[in-house]
């Protein structure tokens, strides 16, 4: 095998565990170089550090490799092999001698995997794209392991209402953004069911908020996009989305019907919040209609019903109090109290199912085709303004 040459320079850092270095190499160079060594059971596998690839997140980043945006600032870890590279300190230069690899990864296993899945489709990509290296010297196998575990232990997770509302600086239009832009509306908005009743940024600035802007985005996400990232990278492309009927405002969204979105969902809370008041409008911790658990139930009840009011062309409020009026003599406010059901997905589904039953409605998370009704060409429906209707 041809002996490998790489000069890379670098900065040089010193840190309480020893020096370092920070430079750049091209991912194919990093691909063909490094070696992902993966723990498991064997006695030599025992020094390996790096957990199982996760298929799933390989796909994700793979995919995310197509966004015209698409970066990896953060850089892939490198634990260098004895005897594989010597200091230029004058240059700052560390020049790279070896037979096979350079070193093994200590971080970016997931980054570097999905690189090379995405290079199947096109060969140049492992070219164009440089990745930050961070170059360690001289680790033992238990420094190697405590880097791993310090940097995949310490994170701490952002915020999902933090995400969701970091969308409103984005230019592009995109799923998500649309979702933070109606929870903005309707929690802005006097006469909103959910006026001042969302904490935006996840933080409570009002007693009557009850609802997190990331649980809000969360469960109206899913009647816009299966696939939200994917439309997203769509969407910066110019090229159309495609439709689905099993979407609510799949439709609409296409259409950029926003505001269709927002005085539908207005229309259909403000008959729950009218049927029950003490458990919409009273203190948060003693009913759960105002948490979580009560807003996804609701919106697994919205996705069933409404193909009942999209066949008539008519999303007012009238209309979903008409849709809607069975519950109020069949199920009592005091079953909203909190405690009835479990704070998880669990409860949820069993509260929706609960309230389907009671308003008559069979087998209600299992709609057959037959039920669904094509929004593919929605225009701007008629009823969201909650003045017209069309027959």
């Amino acid at each position: 095998m041809p002996q490998v040459q790489l000069q890379v320079h670098c900065i040089k850092i010193t840190q309480p565990i020893g020096t370092f270095y920070v430079g750049k190499l091209r991912a194919r160079d990093l691909v063909n170089y490094v070696s992902i060594l993966r723990r498991g059971l064997s006695e030599e596998e025992q020094q390996y550090i790096q957990r199982s690839l996760s298929g799933t997140r390989q796909r994700e980043i793979a995919a995310f490799v197509s966004d015209p945006d698409a970066t990896f600032p953060t850089s892939i870890i490198v634990s260098v092999y004895e005897g594989a590279v010597s200091v230029d300190e004058r240059h700052s230069v560390l020049e790279f001698d070896f037979d096979d690899k350079l070193g093994e990864l200590v971080d970016g296993q997931h980054r570097l995997e999905g690189l090379t899945l995405a290079a199947r489709n096109n060969g140049a990509l492992l070219d164009e794209f440089e990745m930050p290296v961070v170059f360690m010297l001289d680790l033992s196998a238990d420094q190697k392991g405590y880097v791993f575990s310090i940097i995949n232990s310490k994170q701490i997770q952002v915020p999902s209402s933090l995400i969701v509302d970091l969308l409103g600086l984005q230019v592009s239009r995109s799923p998500k953004k649309t979702c933070h832009e109606i929870a903005q509306t309707l929690n802005a908005r006097s006469g909103s069911p959910f006026f001042r009743g969302i904490k935006m940024l996840g933080n409570k600035e009002f007693d009557s908020e009850f609802l997190t802007q990331g649980s809000f985005a969360k469960y109206l996400l899913k009647l816009l996009s299966k696939t939200p990232d994917e439309d997203a990278r769509r969407e910066k492309k110019g090229i159309n989305l495609q439709p689905d009927s099993t979407l609510p405002f799949r439709g609409l969204y296409i259409a950029r019907e926003d505001g269709a979105i927002a005085k539908i969902l207005e229309n259909y809370f403000c008959v729950i919040a009218e049927l029950y008041p003490q458990a919409w409008h009273g203190k948060a911790k003693e009913y759960l209609l105002r948490k979580t658990v009560g807003f996804a139930a609701l919106i697994r009840v919205f996705e069933i019903i409404w193909p009942r009011a999209f066949a008539l062309r008519d999303a007012s409020r009238s209309r979903f109090e008409e849709l809607l009026s069975p519950l109020r003599n069949s199920f009592e406010e005091t079953r909203f109290r909190s405690g009835s059901y479990a704070s998880s997905g669990q409860g949820a589904t069993q509260l929706a199912g609960d309230l389907l039953q009671a308003l008559g409605i069979e087998n209600p998370f299992r709609l057959q085709a037959t039920r669904r009704v094509s929004l593919d060409s929605t225009p701007p429906l008629p009823g969201a303004d909650d003045t017209t209707r069309t027959g």
